[in-house]
């Protein structure tokens, strides 16, 4: 045996890795959920830079604009023609207060293309927060028909830019600044320069002909952290340290589970040894078959016993292999029928040639998923017991030639003396022994069918009472001598009687068997006696002379006599065994035809209740399936209805007078009341045909699980009609006391015919007592126990007139009833018997007295004992 591969960690490590492994995932995601986060907060800031943005330049572009109006305005004017001219209006400090100041620079050329306007530098001492913008303005003076160039210089203050603007609140949360290059270096315009080597976040502000760079990031008020961070860390951890635990408990748990399992496949291989050492010493033959008839395993003895070692077995078809085509046919038959063990002895040649007779149990193997994988054959040596079968045969060839030969003196009749046949189911002829009772009567051929055609009117008339009388009273012995007389007779001074003896004994149902004897010599020479004896008396008185020759002669008559009736005697008492041995074959063959009847009766039974609860569940379960939607049908007509009433609450005359006498609220109540009492019968008849398909257990085949209280419940729902009551008969009730029963292996057929006969019997008994008594109320009590760890127990208890205590001993003897005649065969409890001792395994048991009978039935889970 391999031994099992353990992990080459130890599970401290493997856990501290798994731990290790979880950390860092944990730490992974964390860093993962941080970088979202700052990605969440820039997309945010940007969105608000954004906003701040379009305003801004929206504000300057504005300032723009109207600087330019007042440029234009200003460069027409005569007052303002000298350079550098500030244009003072207080309108416009009052509208646009971040306006600080406003210069206007005319430029005049009398050239085609204007030449390059000197900027403004910007002015020195720019107070923080102001911008100096330099706007070119291109003019053209109407009256001297000269284009004009100018400069408009715009000092603005950009902190009371926002502040009078909207750019004020959605700053709020946000530290941001502003700047612009001019030349090679770079001008902040607003906030601090330290808002720009900070990561910000950044943007251009476009207006004109000016490009500035805004840049901003969270203020200290916004959340620096994740809110799903601190969760990560506190449920990573939790989840770690418990995957941890969780591994290593799976991990101790696998070390232990390998340990037991390095154990178990140990005391498997031990007992494997054993099983294959046991096996190779059974004197048996015991094989392993494939679906082809090839061997895959044969012990030693089988081996050594057909001559062939393991290889050369497994090369062909076992049967191939030792020329059987017996052999092959049992395999296949074992393959096609799938059920219990096959046996039949069959001839096999061994390897010397030498051929043997092998009595074959082969069973079919089914693997894991219950398809068939293989044959198991178990054979034995039964050569010498072939032999004496045969000499049995022989025997029994000889017994059935002598049987033939006394046939004449065996009449099968009926009780009206017509003759029957030999077997049930042949064709009516007439018996053999008609024409021996013809030929005694003179008559050398006959063909009759009845006892009058044999028999004279007052023979027939004896030989019928005595047939009566043995059907009616089986335990007595009829017995009766006939003197026959022929019709004609060619010598009527000669005496042609024939003396027969005639043995009547019951057979079958509605039959007797005749066994007759000719004792015409016996009564002959009884008579012969009779005279004999009177002549000798005569010659005595007559002759007392002779008395020494007549003393001799009637020594010699009397050693005659003596002889002839101890002939006599040594005959009788040869028929007389010979009767009894008949008489018990009688009993034997008549106590099994009643088991073959009552076991088809329960068969033809199980047969009807199937057939019943087949037929009965479809129509039942199309008028159950079809109620629901009835009731739904129904609840949708009377909402229609209950609309209508509502929508036309007067309705016509007629309308209202068919509503009165059909009284629709008494219908509409009752209607639903109909079609729950529908479906309440619907499920008691689908109860009802459960409990006969549990009953009748025909789709069923040898032994199952079954529960047993399911058996008890359905035999009890096939006697309801017997327990309920009848005229002044009361109910018999049921009083059940179920334990918690495991499933036991069983014939479930049997064992319902078993409870059958003890309630049915139960039942009787209820019936009998009450005619006598009517109290106390009938009842039975049923109860199952668990009897430890040999089976379960059922007792069945009544409160009938009870069994006296001589018939108890006797209960379970064939034919053996208390009943009435005509009311009982007395075979149900001797069939439960077998049933239950025989078959499972189990006991039954009789306490009866005066007004109570209790059986206790024992069954094992398992019987070990399963018929073949």
């Amino acid at each position: 045996m391999a031994p099992i591969k353990r992990s080459p960690l130890s599970v401290p490590w493997v856990t501290f890795a798994t731990g290790l492994v979880l950390g860092l995932t944990v730490i992974f995601i964390d860093q993962a959920e941080r970088r979202r986060f700052q990605n969440q907060t820039r997309q945010s800031v940007l969105e608000q830079l954004n906003t701040v943005r379009s305003l801004l330049e929206g504000q300057l572009t504005t300032h723009l604009l109207v600087a330019q109006n007042w440029g234009h305005q200003a460069s027409v004017r005569p007052t303002l023609a000298a350079p550098q001219r500030v244009i003072p209006d207080s309108r416009l400090q009052q509208d646009y207060p971040a306006i600080r100041n406003l210069v206007w620079t005319p430029i005049s050329t009398e050239s085609d293309s204007p030449p390059a306007i000197p900027r403004q530098p910007p002015p020195e001492g720019e107070s923080p927060g102001e911008v100096q913008l330099v706007i070119p303005l291109d003019l053209i003076d109407q009256s001297a028909n000269a284009s004009l160039l100018g400069e408009l210089s715009l000092t603005l203050d950009l902190e009371r830019l926002v502040e009078e603007s909207p750019l004020g609140e959605r700053v709020s949360g946000l530290d941001w600044a502003l700047r612009r290059r001019v030349g090679g270096t770079t001008q902040l315009l607003l906030g601090e320069p330290a808002v720009f080597s900070n990561r910000p976040v950044r943007a251009d502000v476009r207006f004109s002909q000016e490009v500035w760079q805004i840049a901003a990031r969270p203020a200290p008020g916004w959340t620096a952290r994740s809110p799903l961070q601190p969760w990560i860390r506190i449920l990573g951890t939790a989840a770690t340290l418990g995957a941890m635990l969780l591994l290593s408990s799976i991990l101790r748990r696998r070390q232990r589970y390998s340990h037991l399992t390095e154990s178990v496949l140990r005391q498997l291989y031990q007992q494997e040894t054993q099983y294959r050492s046991m096996a190779d010493r059974t004197p048996v033959l015991l094989l392993q078959l494939d679906l082809d008839g090839v061997p895959r395993f044969a012990n030693l003895y089988s081996q050594n016993f057909l001559g062939y070692d393991f290889p050369t077995l497994e090369e062909t078809p076992l049967a191939q292999r030792l020329g059987s085509p017996e052999l092959q046919d049992l395999v296949q038959e074992a393959q096609q029928t799938q059920t219990v063990a096959l046996s039949r002895t069959v001839p096999i040649r061994r390897r010397n040639g030498e051929q043997v007779w092998i009595n074959w149990h082969i069973c079919l193997l089914a693997d894991q998923l219950g398809g068939p994988r293989g044959l198991l054959c178990i054979g034995y040596d039964v050569s010498d017991r072939q032999g004496l079968q045969t000499r049995l045969m022989t025997a029994e060839a000889h017994l059935r030639r002598l049987f033939s030969l006394i046939g004449d003196r065996l009449v099968l009749v009926d009780r009206q003396g017509q003759y029957c046949s030999d077997y049930q189911g042949e064709v009516q002829r007439p018996h053999l022994g008609a024409e021996s009772f013809s030929k005694l009567r003179g008559q050398p051929s006959f063909s009759g069918t009845c006892l009058n055609d044999s028999f004279a009117d007052a023979d027939v008339e004896q030989i019928l009472t005595a047939v009566n009388r043995a059907m009616t009273y089986p335990q007595q012995e009829c017995h009766l001598c006939l003197e026959l007389r022929p019709a004609e007779s060619p010598h009527p001074e000669v005496d042609s009687s024939h003396w027969l003896s005639l043995w009547v004994f019951p057979f079958l149902e509605g039959a007797a068997l005749l066994w007759m004897q000719d004792i015409s010599e016996q009564q002959h020479l009884k008579v012969l006696l009779e005279q004999t004896q009177g002549d000798i008396e005569a010659r005595v008185r007559d002759r007392t002379a002779q008395i020494y020759d007549s003393n001799k002669r009637l020594q010699r008559e009397v050693v005659e006599r003596m002889q002839i009736e101890d002939a006599l005697r040594r005959s009788e008492e040869r028929e007389r065994d010979k009767a009894r041995q008949l008489e018990a074959t009688l009993k034997q063959l008549k106590r099994t035809q009643a088991q073959l009847v009552q076991t088809e009766k329960m068969s033809s039974l199980g047969q009807l209740a199937a057939g019943m609860a087949h037929e009965i569940n479809n129509p039942v379960n199309f008028i159950y399936g079809n109620l629901t939607p009835v009731r739904d049908y129904l609840e949708d007509l009377l909402e229609l209805l209950h609309r209508y009433q509502a929508h036309y609450p007067q309705p016509p005359e007629a309308i209202a007078a068919w509503y009165d006498e059909i009284e629709l609220p008494f219908l509409q109540e009752d209607l639903f009341k109909i079609l729950k009492s529908m479906e309440v019968g619907a499920q008691r008849i689908q109860t009802i045909v459960a409990s006969l398909k549990n009953f009748a257990r025909l789709d069923e085949m040898g032994m199952k699980s079954v529960d047993i209280h399911e058996g008890i419940d359905s035999t009890l729902m096939v006697l309801r009609n017997r327990l309920m009551g009848h005229g002044k008969r009361p109910d018999i009730t049921i009083i059940k006391t179920y334990a918690e029963l495991p499933k036991v292996t069983c014939y479930a057929s049997q064992i319902n015919q078993v409870l059958m006969n003890l309630f049915d019997n139960a039942i009787d008994a209820i019936e009998e007592r009450l005619e006598q008594q009517p109290d106390p109320l009938p009842e039975i009590l049923v109860s199952t126990h668990c009897v430890e760890d040999e089976g379960i127990k059922v007792i069945l208890q009544d409160n009938g007139t009870g069994i006296p205590e001589e018939a108890q001993s006797q209960i379970f003897n064939p034919f053996f009833t208390t009943k009435v005649v005509g009311k009982g065969t007395g075979l149900g409890l001797s069939i439960a018997y077998q049933v239950i001792h025989e078959t499972h395994g189990g006991t039954i048991s009789i306490m009866s007295q005066p007004g109570q009978t209790r059986f206790e039935i024992k069954l094992p889970y398992n019987p070990n004992y399963t018929p073949g």
